[in-house]
């Protein structure tokens, strides 16, 4: 059994898609093959302003999709998750990153702590910048061997659309 969680992006892009619902209800059908929500996922979900009419409904209809996917599949944030994510931040900058904390690049890396931290198997992204960048990837591997910590593998979303596109 595959236990994932996805970056944010994932969830923009699937609802992108032509074929999105589709998708969607094979991710959900496949039972070896559980993907996980976070509280800060979803949060960024939230924040997706409601300027328009059309962020609006962006917003919500991402939010559903996120809810259905992940189902009652839930990770609990904690201190441990956070901390664990600032070493990464600590040594990504040691290693010349060039993003600052408050950026999204804080919720890349207690997504990956999370991760890391429950054991998942692999990490969705679309983000080659930050969560999936160089200096971050070496991020995530070096604090991981000093913290006795798994880290899970990163797979691309369209390696998502191969496994899951008719």
């Amino acid at each position: 059994m595959l236990r994932v969680i996805f970056d944010t992006n994932i969830y923009g892009n699937l609802l992108e898609e032509k074929d999105a619902k589709e998708i969607e209800e094979r991710i959900i059908k496949e039972k070896n093959f559980i993907v996980y929500g976070y509280k800060p996922i979803r949060q960024e979900i939230r924040n997706i302003p409601r300027v328009t009419k059309l962020s609006r409904r962006t917003r919500n209809l991402l939010l559903s999709m996120y809810d259905r996917i992940t189902g009652n599949h839930f990770l609990e944030n904690s201190i441990k998750i956070t901390n664990l994510a600032k070493k990464y931040y600590n040594y990504y900058r040691n290693l010349g990153g060039i993003y600052n904390w408050n950026t999204s690049i804080k919720v890349d890396f207690m997504i990956v702590a999370c991760a890391s931290f429950y054991g998942l198997d692999i990490v969705y992204s679309a983000d080659n910048r930050t969560l999936l960048g160089k200096a971050s990837l070496k991020a995530y591997k070096h604090i991981n061997i000093k913290e006795n910590l798994r880290t899970p593998d990163f797979l691309k979303y369209q390696d998502l659309l191969r496994k899951f596109r008719s």
